[in-house]
């Protein structure tokens, strides 16, 4: 529109300009050191306006690699805002490898495209492809450097929970040399030394838990404490924490595991008898059935109160099963297994089946179920 404008003005100036050069054509001198230059008027106006158009012509050609890149690169952030959308929607409906396909090339058309790049890492890390989440995330920071902080602490946090802790500290390290200050790659970093058990930690536990999550801090506690236990106590890892952690259910299994290595099954089936009808937490019921005291027909019979209020958990079932071995009572513990097994099954139930049948005398059907194990792909839900 400016140009436009000029365009117009300069064609009035022209006109008016003639009108009166079609009286007299004037002249014009220029002198510069030992050389001059005389034209009419005409001539010269006609050379300043060529001049002008030459010099627009000039500038348009100068700017026009920049202004087609910029075209090219609108043009590429709307391909892959585009692919992005299609990606998600193939993700809600669990079709995650073309999912990643769409992502791949939404990176592709726009490097910068933070949100596809998140949504690829987390995909990576369903897939358990440490190595993927460490090439895009190294790759984006190439593409755009502001945004480290951000996507290798997301890196970080999903290598952890790949239990990848030597490559999660690489990030985290990468962090602190940029800041020392960035309190949450130190936290990160915390989470890191407690999940391989690193032994230096135990005295900053006190100072941890004002900064991180209580749920993050107390998953970060029970992995520590798996990595130590036996050699501390419950008073060595634990004391000087808020006791709000003992509203945590990982909290509560850290606990009552330590004192089980500790022999002191008294104080975890106090424990446990308390957090199991408050939380149903499927390890709180698991250290249930291991509980070493003289009165398992006691247990039992809470482990029945508790079916009769929750008659459909699976690992309830799974409990009376493990008590009703110990007992020596195989019937029961066979029909408390093949119902929990109708709930959830699993690889590790049928194994525990099989063992029960061929003490049953059942050591046909005993192999059979060994056999169809194999077939079971992990946890999955059946009938």
């Amino acid at each position: 529109m400016k140009s436009f404008l000029i365009f117009i003005l300069l064609g009035l100036l022209v006109f008016i300009g003639w009108q009166y050069l079609i009286v007299d054509n004037g002249y014009v001198l220029i002198e510069f050191l030992n050389y001059s230059i005389e034209t009419s008027v005409p001539i010269f106006v006609s050379f300043l306006i060529i001049l002008y158009f030459v010099f627009r012509i000039f500038g348009v050609v100068w700017r026009s690699p920049k202004m087609i890149r910029e075209k090219m690169e609108m043009r590429g952030k709307e391909r892959s805002v585009k692919l992005h959308h299609e990606a998600q929607a193939l993700i809600g409906q669990g079709l995650n490898a073309k999912a990643a396909k769409k992502l791949d090339s939404s990176i592709s058309s726009d490097g910068k495209n933070i949100n596809a790049v998140v949504d690829r890492m987390n995909l990576a890390a369903k897939e358990n492809d440490f190595k993927s989440i460490s090439e895009i995330a190294e790759k984006l920071i190439v593409e755009e450097p502001k945004h480290k902080t951000y996507i290798f602490s997301h890196a970080c946090k999903l290598l952890i929970g790949l239990d990848e802790y030597s490559l999660a500290q690489k990030f985290a390290d990468n962090l602190i040399e940029d800041s020392s200050k960035n309190s949450e790659a130190r936290n990160l970093l915390f989470m890191i030394k407690s999940a391989v058990g690193d032994p230096s930690i135990i005295g900053q536990l006190p100072k941890y838990a004002k900064t991180i999550d209580e749920k993050i801090l107390s998953k970060t506690i029970l992995k520590l404490s798996r990595k130590l236990k036996g050699q501390k106590t419950v008073e060595d890892l634990f004391g000087g924490l808020p006791r709000s952690l003992d509203k945590q259910p990982d909290f509560i299994t850290a606990k009552c595991e330590l004192w089980m290595a500790k022999e002191d099954h008294i104080k975890s089936e106090i424990e446990l008898k308390n957090a199991i009808p408050s939380y149903w937490n499927e390890n709180h019921i698991s250290l249930y059935s291991k509980l070493q005291i003289s009165n398992l027909e006691g247990l039992s019979s809470q482990l029945e109160i508790w079916l009769k209020e929750r008659p459909r958990d699976s690992n309830l079932w799974l409990a009376a099963s493990r008590l009703a071995r110990r007992e020596g009572l195989w019937s029961k513990a066979k029909q408390c297994l093949e119902r929990s097994i109708e709930l959830k099954n699993d690889s590790q139930k049928q194994t525990e089946l099989a063992l029960i049948l061929a003490q049953l005398g059942e050591k046909d059907e005993a192999f059979d179920v060994l056999n169809n194990t194999s077939e079971i792909d992990g946890p999955t839900s059946s009938k």
